[in-house]
């Protein structure tokens, strides 16, 4: 018969199994908030993490809050003797933070949460039974107390917070993780970028680049190197329904070759040569390989529950992305459940809430793209909330609202207004005009553009354009009014009353 395992320490599990349980605790802080009182440093055996895990412990159980990695590595620089522990402890945080993977995650936190609960409902049964041994009858309401905590241990008990418990949260510069859309004006209004954790939609009438936006946004992030993710970038999910995988592939190709993805369907020899010269020496390219997974599913077959477990899935292989866009809410499927009277329009704001909910559960910024209704499609400029189709719960529910507004000159002229319609991070209203807008190449600069504080202020630059434009139309019909009439009226006097039928009829004006 083989030696049975020891199960009383977590060294049964082998020793990625812990760093990937520690990487969990500091970047998943909920997690470790539920387990927080049942979680035993002892447990681990390498004497690093339970170093390391300790001192989360006592970090949480002072300050009431889950430390990040740079609080935890000053708190255990603090505790370094010499040089090496030093170098000890830098190498394990860039370990945990950088090289641990993120594979198999839900069997990690399940089988954590079990080997905690059951480590905790042993110490409990020790204590209830030193106390029956020792026959003490009156400490029966205690014991049952000890079991009813031990069976609860590891649930959520949120009871809610005040102001101050939520300080160090609140005042952290590392709280909040922006990812950034690659327009300049818009990060700087959005403080960055897309905070992680929130939802973002995109109100846009069909055709109006719906598609090259995310797809903008979702190479930018992939290829946009920083200190919060150790200058590699940050990793991407661009799901999309409608275009298929080659469609997709073009658009990045565009980006980075500048041929419009129109035209790699029919490239001669030579131009496939040069693109394929391009993309092999495009300086992010391994950033992109690395950082950018796209998927397609078919239209109608996917909810968003199924794309939350499709995302866990991912993670589960060991990529975990800090953006998803999603194109677009209306190719979605259902919620399933709910009751078979719901209107199209509560299943949508459903929908959103799920959206939502899977943004902050998985920590990561989403992106999702809605068509405009019809009058949207005739907005010269601004288009707005209320011109979202379908249920008044997107924009309810989604934390920030951009819009895409086009004319159809403002299309062959590769010009855009995108608005700032809400933003419960900051400011909102912000407009951008004449900002480059290319479908082409999948590419959006502001270069040129024209900023407004909000739509009272665009409204008033409306009008003003407005009457310029009228006062330059009028003064060049009295420039050509003596030659008009002299070429459409054959010499006859004309009343100024029928001037302006003279006007439509001349080919020339």
């Amino acid at each position: 018969m083989g030696k049975q395992l020891d199960k009383s320490n977590l060294g049964y599990l082998d020793l990625e199994f812990q760093y990937k349980l520690v990487k969990i605790f500091v970047e998943e802080p909920r997690f470790f908030e539920d387990i927080a009182s049942i979680v035993d440093q002892n447990a681990f055996t390498d004497a690093l993490l339970r170093t390391f895990v300790g001192t989360i412990k006592d970090y949480y159980k002072n300050e009431n809050v889950m430390p990040s990695y740079e609080v935890i590595g000053f708190l255990l620089n603090q505790k370094a003797k010499t040089q090496n522990d030093l170098d000890e402890w830098n190498a394990l945080i860039k370990k945990l933070k950088f090289e641990t993977s993120y594979e198999g995650y839900t069997i990690v936190k399940e089988t954590a949460l079990r080997f905690f609960k059951q480590q905790n409902l042993i110490k409990v049964a020790n204590k209830i039974l030193e106390i029956a041994g020792k026959g003490d009858i009156d400490r029966y309401e205690e014991c049952q107390r000890m079991l009813d905590e031990a069976a609860m241990a590891g649930q959520d008990e949120d009871f809610g917070y005040n102001i101050y418990e939520m300080m160090d949260k609140a005042l952290a510069n590392d709280y909040t993780v922006s990812i950034p859309t690659g327009v300049s004006v818009l990060d700087d209004v959005l403080g960055g970028g897309l905070d992680k954790g929130k939802l973002g939609l995109i109100i846009a009438p069909a055709g109006f680049g719906k598609t090259t936006f995310t797809t903008a946004i979702c190479a930018y992030a992939a290829g946009y190197k920083c200190d919060m993710n150790n200058n590699q970038g940050y990793k991407v999910l661009q799901i999309y329904f409608e275009d298929d995988d080659v469609d997709i592939t073009r658009k990045h190709y565009s980006r980075i070759t500048g041929w419009e993805a129109r035209t790699m369907k029919r490239l001669s020899q030579q131009d496939r040569e040069e693109v394929t010269s391009w993309l092999n020496n495009f300086e992010d390219k391994e950033a992109l390989k690395n950082n950018l997974k796209l998927k397609h599913f078919k239209t109608g077959t996917k909810s968003a529950s199924d794309i939350e477990i499709f995302v866990r899935r991912l993670i589960n292989t060991g990529f975990k992305p800090d953006l998803i866009s999603i194109d677009y809410f209306e190719c979605l499927a259902p919620e399933k459940g709910g009751y078979s009277t719901d209107t199209e329009w509560t299943r949508e704001g459903v929908t959103m809430r799920k959206l939502e909910n899977m943004a902050h559960d998985l920590d990561c910024a989403i992106w999702i793209p809605t068509q405009g209704t019809k009058d949207s499609m005739n907005s010269p400029d601004v288009v707005r909330m209320d011109q979202a189709s379908g249920s008044a719960k997107k924009v309810h529910v989604a934390q920030l609202i951009l819009s895409i507004a086009r004319a159809i000159g403002d299309i062959d002229k590769n010009k855009a207004v995108i608005s700032v319609l809400k933003n419960r991070s900051g400011k909102s209203g912000k407009i951008f005009n004449n900002v480059k807008f290319d479908n082409g190449i999948s590419t959006i600069s502001c270069d040129e553009v024209q900023e407004f504080d909000d739509s009272l202020a665009w409204d008033e630059k409306a009008a003003e354009l407005q009457q310029q434009q009228t006062t330059k139309l009028f003064r060049e019909i009295n420039s050509k009014k003596d030659e008009i009439i002299s070429q459409k009226t054959d010499n006859k006097d004309i009343g100024e009353g029928n001037f302006v039928g003279v006007i439509k009829q001349n080919d020339n004006f």
